[in-house]
This record gives C-alpha cells, sequence and structure tokens, in this order.
C-alpha cells in the first residue's frame, strides 16, 4: 500500500491544464499538514483540541465575552458545533455561560481565568509550532504568500455568489 496521501493522488491524476484544482489541492493539502501536527500535539499536550483553542482564542480577544451566535458566526462554523466545545469547556471550568435576562434563548460565554492560563500556553505553543514549520520560508516568500492568499480570498468572495443555491 502507498504511503501517499489522498491529496497527492489526486494532484498527480490531474491533467496540466487544472491549475486551478491544483492550486486548491495544493492549499488543502498545506492547510492539512500544518492542523494535523497542531492536533496531535494539543491532544497530548493538554487533552486538548483545535476547536477548543479556536474558541478560547475568541474569547480571550472578547474579554466581555460573546453570544453563542456570535462565537459561531466568528469561527465559522454552526451553532451546534460551538454548543459542544462550550458545553465541555465550562465542564472543565475554563469558561462561564450566562443566560440574558431579557431574551433567555441567548446565551453569553466568557473565558474564565483558569481558562485564559490555559489559552496562554497553548497560544504561545501554537506561536512556537507555526514560526517553526514555517521557518523554512524568508520573509519576502511569507509577503509574497500573504499577498497571494488575500487575493485569493478577495476573489473567493468575489465568486461565492455564483453557487448560492435557491437564487
Amino acid at each position: 500500500m502507498s504511503e501517499e496521501s489522498l491529496y497527492e493522488m489526486v494532484i498527480d491524476s490531474l491533467p496540466s491544464h487544472a491549475r486551478h484544482r491544483r492550486t486548491w489541492m495544493s492549499l488543502v493539502r498545506c492547510f492539512s499538514s500544518i492542523e494535523a501536527i497542531l492536533m496531535r500535539y494539543f491532544a497530548q499536550q493538554y487533552n486538548s483540541s483545535l476547536p477548543r483553542y479556536d474558541v478560547l482564542t475568541a474569547l480571550a480577544l472578547h474579554p466581555d465575552g460573546l453570544t453563542m451566535g456570535e462565537l459561531s458566526s466568528m469561527l465559522l462554523v454552526t451553532k451546534g458545533n460551538v454548543t459542544g466545545v462550550i458545553r465541555r469547556l465550562e465542564q472543565d471550568k475554563l469558561v462561564r455561560k450566562k443566560t440574558s435576562k431579557s431574551d433567555r434563548r441567548v446565551q453569553s460565554v466568557r473565558i474564565s481565568k483558569r481558562g485564559l492560563a490555559l489559552w496562554g500556553d497553548m497560544h504561545a505553543d501554537y506561536d512556537d509550532i507555526i514560526s517553526t514549520i514555517m521557518s523554512g520560508l524568508s520573509v519576502a516568500d511569507s509577503k509574497s504568500m500573504i499577498v497571494m492568499l488575500d487575493k485569493t480570498r478577495a476573489n473567493v468572495e468575489k465568486n461565492a455568489g455564483e453557487f448560492d443555491v435557491g437564487r
């Protein structure tokens, strides 16, 4: 059995003129490789996950708290995904949830002192891992990549409406 990843097999199978698919698959492969390293590290070092880190990051950056809706919008995930992560973070006393007095359907979440301390450790490790992983890139390479990724994101947002279902 081959050690080649699905991404490499797909990229190798594409015709040379399929530059957009090749670019996309290369981007996904790179992201997935970095994500796997971070997930493995956080699981081993903190018995935690990237979604937990992401939620703690959002809350650390908003010390007054966020509603569950704001949190899901910020993280680009469903409220259901956020609810499960928040429930486990609350059990671990890393966040505090509060129901709005004016609208019982609205819940806000704040990071606890314990959560902020854990996030600080995780954040420092995250930064070290990313710095190490990306250390082979020159300053010029990094700047060029940022420009290209920003251009790609803008193009994606410009063309996203083409695929809205039910128009």
